[in-house]
C-alpha cells in the first residue's frame, strides 16, 4: 500500500527547494508565507483524494473491486449516500460535507496568490480544472492498476465545485467587512 505517508516524506525535500528558491530570488515573506500555506494545502487535498494506493498482491483486489463503481450521473451517489441507512451518520457527513468542505479555502488561497483570478469566471475555471484533475488521476490510477481503487464520481466534482462557492461568498463577505471597518 503506498499511503500518504509517503506522500508527505516525498513532498518535504520539494517544499525546501521551493522555500530556498524563493528566498534566494528575494521574494516578499508574506508571499513566501502564502505560498507555504497554498503548498501545504494542495498536498494535504491530494492526500486525501488521491492515497492511499494500494499496489499489493492480486489475491486483496477483490476488497476493491466488490463495491468500488465509479459514477458519472450526477447527485446518483449523494442521494445514495443519504438514503442508506446502513452508513453512519459520520461516514455520510464525511462523504458528503467533506467533499464540500475541502474546496472551500481554494478561494481565498487563489486570490492570495494570483490577484488577476480574483475574477469568478478564472477562478471558477480553475476551481473545475482542479477538482477534474482529482477525479481524471483517480480514474487514471484505477485503470493502470486494472480496479478502482477509488470511485471516479461526477458528484464529486459538484461537491468540490459548491465548496469553491462557498469559500468565494465567504470571501466577498470577509472582504466587505474589512472594508466597512
Amino acid at each position: 500500500m503506498l499511503d500518504y505517508e509517503f506522500f508527505y516524506i516525498v513532498s518535504i525535500p520539494i517544499y525546501i527547494f521551493l522555500i530556498t528558491f524563493l528566498i534566494l530570488r528575494k521574494v516578499d515573506k508574506r508571499r513566501i508565507i502564502i505560498g507555504s500555506i497554498f503548498f501545504f494545502y494542495i498536498i494535504a487535498v491530494i492526500a486525501a483524494t488521491i492515497f492511499p494506493i494500494p499496489i499489493q498482491g492480486l489475491q486483496e483486489i477483490w476488497l476493491y473491486m466488490w463495491w468500488n463503481s465509479n459514477n458519472f450521473m450526477p447527485f446518483v451517489s449523494i442521494f445514495d449516500i443519504l438514503n442508506n441507512n446502513n452508513l453512519d451518520i459520520f461516514i455520510k457527513i464525511k462523504q458528503v460535507i467533506g467533499n464540500i468542505v475541502l474546496f472551500i479555502p481554494m478561494w481565498f488561497l487563489i486570490t492570495l496568490i494570483w490577484k488577476s483570478k480574483n475574477n469568478f469566471k478564472k477562478a471558477m475555471l480553475l476551481g473545475f480544472i482542479a477538482t477534474c484533475s482529482i477525479e481524471g488521476f483517480q480514474f487514471m490510477i484505477s485503470a493502470l492498476l486494472g480496479f478502482n481503487y477509488k470511485i471516479t464520481d461526477i458528484d464529486d466534482v459538484i461537491l468540490n465545485m459548491l465548496g469553491f462557492i462557498i469559500g468565494f461568498v465567504l470571501h466577498k463577505i470577509f472582504q466587505k467587512s474589512l472594508i466597512r471597518k
